[in-house]
């Protein structure tokens, strides 16, 4: 498909000390791993990539976004000049980074492309005065924070097609209302219409909020793209099927997703509920002598290994111990 992103290559960047390539579905890419492994500054890098876009072909400065993006394009840059790569492949381009100049470049017809990120951060509880603060005073939000709320405060979109109008349905549901916003303040409008403020929300429903308002403003249309850091933050685990089904319809509406997440639950539920007609993939991050790795698989059950799954192992053994010693028994 032409507005997706196919593959990732990159080689002495922050985390990726050495060469690093992954290749990825047009679908939904669950990335697991244990901290440290990189999976925020994957699915950062991309984001910064699929922004080219925005600039009209331009080359994207990407040394200008250094403080705004987390330090995922900081000091790197000063430290070891010319030293990375970063190449990411959208359809049939090739985006690639200057090693001197710190900008993206592309070869090949570019698409137009939306992208969207929504950070582990509440953001939403967070908006009153939030551009200005951070345009007068150089606070230090992310940009991905940055972006995700100047999208969520865009006008309502005039018409909703039936997909997305049956997941704005399933996140009402959930919130028990929908999300307004009034004088840059985001609000729950509740069922029986009491204005809740998203800040005295459980900071879980201000993330599922967010997705509403992208949703609900027109933004996620066939051939964007979805970045979601850990969707299970705050979450009631109850909750997680609903949010796996919700990410599955809006991926059978053409959208590509990123989820990085450490949940167990997240990520076995995809593959649960997954149709014949759904793409999938997981991509198991690991550090090994220094270098990381990908492990990807279409099935979870066929990844080598899972971090999250050996947490759950040891957790299971801790039980199964704890019960024996209370019994008189010792386990082998």
């Amino acid at each position: 498909m032409a507005n997706t992103i196919t593959r990732v290559e990159i080689n002495d960047f922050l985390v990726f000390k050495k060469e690093f390539t992954v290749d990825f579905c047009p679908g939904i890419n669950v990335l697991i791993g244990g901290n440290g492994t990189g999976k925020t500054t994957l699915m950062k890098v991309m984001y910064a990539a699929c922004q080219f876009s925005i600039e009209n072909g331009k080359a994207l400065d990407v040394n200008g976004w250094s403080d705004d993006f987390g330090r995922v394009f900081s000091n790197h840059f000063e430290d070891k000049p010319g030293s990375y790569k970063i190449r990411v492949n959208i359809g049939n381009c090739e985006l690639e980074n200057m090693l001197d100049r710190h900008r993206f470049f592309a070869r090949g017809d570019y698409p137009a492309l939306s992208s969207y990120f929504i950070p582990v951060t509440n953001i939403l509880s967070h908006s009153e005065g939030m551009v200005e603060l951070s345009v007068k005073y150089k606070t230090p939000f992310d940009k991905t924070e940055l972006d995700a709320f100047v999208n969520a405060g865009l006008p309502n979109a005039q018409n909703v097609i039936a997909r997305n109008k049956r997941i704005l349905k399933k996140i009402s549901e959930v919130m028990h209302g929908e999300v307004i916003s009034l004088d840059g303040v985001f609000y729950t409008k509740k069922d029986n219409g009491e204005l809740i403020d998203l800040n005295l929300e459980a900071s879980g429903y201000g993330r599922l909020g967010l997705l509403w308002k992208f949703i609900r403003n027109g933004l996620l249309e066939s051939g964007s793209i979805l970045f979601w850091d850990e969707p299970e933050a705050s979450i009631n685990p109850e909750l997680i099927p609903t949010l796996v089904d919700i990410l599955l319809e809006l991926q059978r509406g053409g959208i590509q997703i990123f989820v990085a997440t450490h949940s167990y639950d997240v990520a076995r539920w995809f593959e649960l509920d997954k149709q014949d007609v759904d793409s999938l993939r997981y991509i198991n991050l690991r550090k090994i002598d220094g270098k990381i790795i990908a492990d990807a698989a279409d099935d979870y059950v066929s990844l080598p290994s899972s971090v999250i799954e050996d947490a759950g192992d040891l957790l299971l053994r801790r039980v199964a111990e704890v019960a024996a010693a209370n019994a008189g028994v010792k386990l082998k």
